[in-house]
């Protein structure tokens, strides 16, 4: 066995970069652009890996399957649809691009405690990570009926499925929130990013 999750890996890759003035998924990190580190450790760890992203000529060098929301311009909510359609499984992790610290263990974690929901989804302090989240088939119904309403947000989805939230007391043994969920908005985060990947290295 080579010990890969039976779900599929979604990286999203759609997000605008106003913040970091240029597109921060070219960004490297550690001598890697940040989407290429994702797309390693996701392919290490799940059978199936696909980047959502609008402008995948971006990306060709990869040499990973991509797909494009339904209709641009919507937001992660269209691109979780996008992913779920993709996916060979019936549930899927997604991870935004910027995200370098993503934990393993924590992803493992989480895709085993799926089955029976549809979302499972991190929530630190009570807040909910949802670029950081598995998500199943059975949010289809509901993602297309909150995009056809222009309710755009990640969790306007959440009353209408079945929630199981990770607590700070089952996130304790991976690590730091402020670190397992850190994104690279704005330089200056690409830079702490690097000073974290020095101490640890």
């Amino acid at each position: 066995m080579d010990g890969k999750m039976d779900a599929c890996g979604v990286i999203l890759a759609g997000g605008r970069s106003s913040r970091m003035g240029r597109n921060k998924a070219l960004l490297a990190l550690d001598g890697k652009p940040l989407i290429q580190r994702q797309v390693e450790r996701l392919s290490a760890w799940f059978r199936q890996v696909v980047i959502v992203t609008n402008t995948p000529g971006e990306y060709a060098f990869l040499g990973v399957p991509m797909v494009s929301d339904r209709v641009p311009g919507l937001g992660p909510l269209a691109g979780v649809e996008a992913g779920l359609q993709a996916s060979r499984y019936e549930h899927a992790f997604f991870c935004a691009v910027d995200m370098p610290f993503i934990n393993e263990a924590l992803v493992r974690f989480m895709v085993q405690a799926a089955p029976g929901y549809d979302i499972v989804v991190p929530a630190p302090g009570g807040e909910y990570e949802p670029m950081h989240a598995v998500y199943g088939r059975g949010c289809l119904p509901s993602i297309a009926r909150n995009l056809e309403a222009g309710r755009l947000r990640l969790i306007s989805i959440f009353p209408d499925v079945r929630v199981r939230e990770i607590t700070d007391a089952e996130l304790l043994p991976f690590g730091e929130p402020e670190r397992l969920f850190f994104n690279c908005n704005t330089p200056a985060d690409l830079e702490e990013a690097r000073r974290w990947l020095e101490e640890e290295g």
